[in-house]
């Protein structure tokens, strides 16, 4: 029996075997190489999701330390007589700001971490969704789209919702810490470092990606000259 591959799903399939398919024959060793993908497909999807909560239990844990810390550094007591040289209170004032800093360092890097499991995450379901059309039907598809409306919400998506939100989080206490100890200038500058971090650490981490990209395309250029 001959399965017609679907018009939309010709590209994957191309990209999956390494050669045009048009048609799938049910016994083939196609069809075998899709059943097995498929499990493996499942397998890592749902690998990828026990990470990913395990992931975001360690950075909630993280930040709940940073949380107790910068509440601690904040009830110090710079007036006692105890903190003596004029040094040693300036060093204890920059404690919360370097706390808060560190907090949005941090939130920064579980952002784009939460981001990147998300999309490994929609991958891996839009591969179930194509590999499961020609090896057992939609049961995926059905299942999940079953009971849809508004309260079908995407789990990742409410990850880096909550990601998000500790890190604006962040950014407003490291900014007003800022603006308490600086002013109006320390917190402008304070504001002009949060962006430039965010900017550098999404450059740093794009960059394996982009170079991985760039030889993908030089590999697909030079056997396309060669089939020329």
């Amino acid at each position: 029996m001959k399965i017609t591959i679907h018009k939309e799903d010709e590209l994957f399939m191309q990209n999956f075997f390494d050669a045009p398919c048009h048609t799938l024959e049910t016994e083939s060793p196609q069809a075998q190489k899709i059943q097995q993908s498929l499990q493996l497909a499942i397998q890592q999807k749902g690998a990828e999701a026990d990470g990913d909560w395990k992931r975001s239990l360690t950075f909630l844990l993280l930040f709940l330390f940073l949380y107790a810390a910068l509440g601690a550094s904040l009830t110090l007591d710079l007036s006692a007589p105890g903190t003596g040289h004029k040094s040693i209170a300036y060093a204890l004032e920059a404690i919360p700001v370097l706390i808060a800093f560190s907090g949005f360092f941090i939130s920064i890097l579980y952002l784009f971490m939460t981001r990147a499991s998300a999309r490994k995450q929609r991958n891996w379901k839009k591969t179930i969704l194509v590999l499961e059309k020609y090896a057992i039907g939609n049961l995926f598809k059905v299942t999940h789209t079953q009971g849809g409306g508004t309260s079908n919400y995407s789990v990742p998506n409410l990850s880096i919702s909550l990601a998000m939100f500790i890190c604006v989080t962040w950014l407003v206490i490291y900014n007003y810490l800022t603006f308490t100890t600086s002013g109006v200038f320390g917190s402008v500058i304070s504001l002009f470092i949060s962006t430039m971090v965010y900017v550098i650490l999404d450059i740093q981490l794009l960059k394996p990606f982009i170079h991985v990209m760039d030889k993908e395309e030089s590999e697909k250029r030079d056997a396309d000259k060669e089939q020329d």
